[in-house]
């Protein structure tokens, strides 16, 4: 059998072009999508991004720590006989701590002091002779030019003139040493009354009545506690934003409805190696006492105050896998902003970059927004 091969008319091929052409779906808009007449629109409600000031700061942890710790010693050995301070008692720079027996160290004194006066005594009749040989060689001096005294007249004077200056200087010499006994004594006998170098507090005793100790004996501990150090470290990437002088407030567990203010005084030069962070110390007033050295404390350095800075309420923050956006709202039309965010305050949060305040950001349908979709707002936006 002959293959047989039809050929269509033109009229016919073209209907069936036809045919084929309008067997396919024309293109759909996005649902919502805001391109030409009867485009979706969305309601939502929307809240002005208010500017608020923020106070930038540095975290760091820490102990607090006495301005001043001092242990007290006694300089001279001895029988404690009395305790005049103890444990957590308030005491002046000055003020006495305990008293050793004094008996000896006062025997020693008086006597040294009754040497001081027998030597005084000595060095006065001394004087006396002194001015007498002085005198008494003048007049031979005179006689011996004059030719009425002998040469050896004349010498016995020198001789008893020099004497007698000698006596006067070893007079003088026992005079001093004598003064210096007394004065060792006088020390001595202060050296058993112990007082406190500083003002501050008693944090503890070490010896008590009745004991005998050496030289150099711990005996209490004090420290002051008017001001404390803040003692703390920071991480090494905050350490450009530092600078004596800032504001720290310090928190402790203690008073957990409180803070205090205190001043960075002392930033170290290098950076822990091994962990990453900086020392810094700080000053915190204590005027009240309710601060303890050794409390673990948690500080904050106020390093800057920003103005202006944006913040919206949370719910305006949409976060997708790893993504956070807002939608500012411009003439009826949702604009995407992807955006970091930063500090939260109550039910807002900072947006550190991508609006500015003032603007109107979507707080409602999040999820169904898009960049450049219609909306309609429900209400009047708020503040």
């Amino acid at each position: 059998m002959k293959n047989r091969v039809f050929l269509l008319a033109p009229a016919a091929a073209a209907l069936v072009l036809t045919f084929a052409g309008c067997s396919k779906e024309a293109p759909k808009k996005p649902e919502g999508q805001a391109i030409g007449q009867g485009a979706q629109v969305l309601k939502v409600k929307t809240a002005k991004v208010e500017g608020r000031a923020v106070a930038r700061s540095v975290e760091a942890t820490g102990t607090l720590a006495p301005w001043d710790e001092v242990i007290v010693s006694n300089d001279t050995p001895g029988t404690v006989e009395k305790i005049a301070a103890d444990l957590g008692d308030s005491v002046k720079s000055g003020a006495t701590l305990a008293v050793l027996d004094q008996r000896e160290a006062r025997l020693n004194y008086e006597d040294a002091e009754a040497a001081l006066q027998t030597s005084l005594k000595s060095l006065d009749r001394q004087r006396a002779r002194s001015s007498d040989a002085k005198t008494t060689l003048a007049r031979y001096d005179e006689l011996f030019k004059e030719g009425m005294v002998s040469v050896s007249q004349h010498d016995s004077a020198i001789t008893a003139h020099d004497v007698a200056e000698a006596e006067l200087r070893e007079a003088e010499a026992k005079v001093r040493q004598s003064e210096a006994r007394l004065d060792l004594a006088k020390k001595r006998l202060s050296d058993t009354v112990i007082k406190s170098p500083i003002s501050g507090e008693v944090k503890k005793r070490f010896v008590s009545v009745g004991e005998n100790i050496k030289d150099k004996v711990q005996m209490f501990s004090i420290v002051s506690t008017g001001t404390l150090k803040f003692q703390g470290t920071v991480a090494e990437t905050s350490v450009p934003k530092l600078k004596n002088g800032q504001t720290v407030e310090v928190a402790v567990d203690a008073y957990r409805d409180k803070t205090f203010k205190g001043r960075l005084t002392r930033i170290s030069p290098a950076v822990d190696v091994r962990t990453r962070t900086l020392e810094v110390e700080a000053s915190v007033p204590n005027p009240s006492g309710l601060l303890k050295p050794g409390f673990f404390a948690k500080g904050l350095v106020l390093t800057s105050v920003e103005k202006g800075v944006p913040f919206v309420p949370s719910e305006a923050v949409y976060v997708f896998v790893g993504i956070t956006k807002v939608f500012v709202i411009e003439d009826g039309v949702a604009r995407e902003k992807l955006v970091n965010t930063g500090l939260r305050e109550g039910a807002t949060v900072e947006v550190v970059d991508g609006i500015k305040p003032g603007q109107t950001v979507a707080t409602t349908n999040l999820s169904a927004l898009y960049d450049g979709v219609l909306v309609g707002v429900e209400g009047a936006a708020t503040k």
